[in-house]
Formats: C-alpha cells, sequence, structure tokens
C-alpha cells in the first residue's frame, strides 16, 4: 500500500508555489502502480485537515498491508529536533503555530506502524524553507536549515525513513521534470533482484553525482535480517 502526497500550491503571503511536488508525487504513484502495489493513493495541495485525514485513512490500509510506503513532497521545518512536514495553508507567523499548522513526522510514522513487514516514509521535504526566515521564535531554541537527523532507536521494528537530503542540508527542487532524489528513485526501484539497503545506497550516489555533492540522501533504518526486495525479475 503507498499513499503519496505532492504538496506545491502554499497559500502564506510570500511563499511561492514550489516546481515539482506535484510531478514527483505523480512519478512516484505511477512507480509503485508499476511495482505491483495493491493500493496506492496520490493527493495533490493538502490542506492540515486533509493530510491528517489522508493519513488517518491510510492507517486502516497500512493495518492488512505486507508493505506500508508514504512519500511526501513539499516543505519541512524542524522545530527543536522534531520535524514536521508542512501542508498548503500553514501560515507559520511563530514557532508556536507550528503544532497546530503542522503535520509531525512522527506522526505519520506512527499511522503505519500496522503493517506486518516493512514500513517506509520517504521525505522529500527538506527544500529550502521560506517560512523558517518569516517566523518569529517564541518558544523555539532552533528553526534549523533543512530537517533533523531521526533517531534509529524510536524506529518500530522494519521502518525505513529516507530524507531527500541528510540533516541541515536542502534538498533541490531541480530544473527539470523531477527533483534529484524522485529521478534517482524512479531509475533504482525499477532495477530487479537489488536488495533495499543497496538500493538507497545507489540513490545515494546518484543524487550526490547530479547534485554535484550538494545534496547526499540519508536513511535512517530498524531493518530486519532479512533481505528485502521492492522489484524481483
Amino acid at each position: 500500500m503507498a499513499l503519496v502526497i505532492g504538496n506545491a500550491a502554499y497559500r502564506a503571503p510570500g511563499v511561492a508555489p514550489l516546481a515539482n511536488p506535484r510531478r514527483d508525487a505523480r512519478a512516484m504513484a505511477a512507480l509503485f502502480r508499476e511495482l505491483g502495489f495493491q493500493h496506492v493513493v496520490v493527493q495533490e495541495d493538502l490542506d492540515q485537515a486533509a493530510m491528517l485525514r489522508a493519513l488517518r485513512d491510510f492507517e486502516r490500509e497500512a493495518e492488512r498491508a505486507d508493505w506500508a510506503v508514504v512519500y511526501f513532497a513539499g516543505h519541512g521545518v524542524e522545530i527543536n529536533g522534531t520535524n514536521h512536514l508542512i501542508p498548503v495553508d500553514a501560515h507559520l507567523r511563530s514557532d508556536r503555530d507550528v503544532p497546530d499548522e503542522a503535520v509531525p513526522l512522527n506522526r505519520v510514522l506512527a499511522r503505519i506502524e500496522g503493517a506486518r513487514r516493512l514500513r517506509l516514509v520517504l521525505v522529500d521535504a527538506c527544500r529550502d524553507n521560506p517560512f523558517r526566515l518569516r517566523m518569529q521564535r517564541v518558544a523555539t531554541r532552533s528553526i534549523s536549515r533543512g530537517l533533523a537527523p531521526s533517531d534509529d532507536a524510536q524506529l518500530v521494528a522494519g521502518t525505513m525513513v529516507a530524507f531527500a537530503a541528510r540533516a541541515g542540508q536542502l534538498a533541490e527542487d531541480g530544473t527539470g521534470e523531477n527533483s534529484a532524489f524522485v529521478h534517482a528513485l524512479t531509475r533504482r526501484m525499477r532495477e530487479p533482484n537489488v536488495e533495499i539497503s543497496l538500493m538507497f545506497r545507489r540513490v545515494r550516489d546518484d543524487v550526490l553525482t547530479a547534485t554535484a555533492r550538494r545534496q547526499e540522501p540519508f536513511i535512517y533504518a530498524s531493518l530486519p535480517g532479512e533481505e528485502i526486495f521492492l522489484r524481483r525479475q
């Protein structure tokens, strides 16, 4: 099962729309269908209520799945070490608005815990965040560039979180039809008989090359000893 979200048309004044998230979401949804996923939901430009509803609905699908995958493209923000995905209706005038207007990444992970074998979250949300510069700091120790690292020790067994860029780095939206991260994912996930950990290492190398080493995808995982293949020949 896969849930794919592409948020591009942000509504806050002064926040320009993103070029690629909707195309990236459509490319990833097509890829999951090609790989044989039984249920693929793709949604675009979700406000907070719609994002929370989509995750709640997907939780029921994940509970009867061997694999549950969530892909998100759009803006994200890190506040005091906690990562949040930003819906299109967020304004984030203050750091105190983040819990009320954004969606914590931990909430995404919690919604797919019911999957039996693999829980995979792909976060293409490390773009240069326009909210960070305009946000009034009231109660925050830090608002970082990019996203914060994940804590492997907190991941449920069988979970992998793949960020388009390592902590503190920015992910490029890309000048072509798709971001560098999605371009690499759609290439490497199609390769048969490649174990998932090796596949993501190849994605990392592809993105480093495509961005002249400005962007390095990073993986956090708690995977079992068994081999996992997204595609078998």
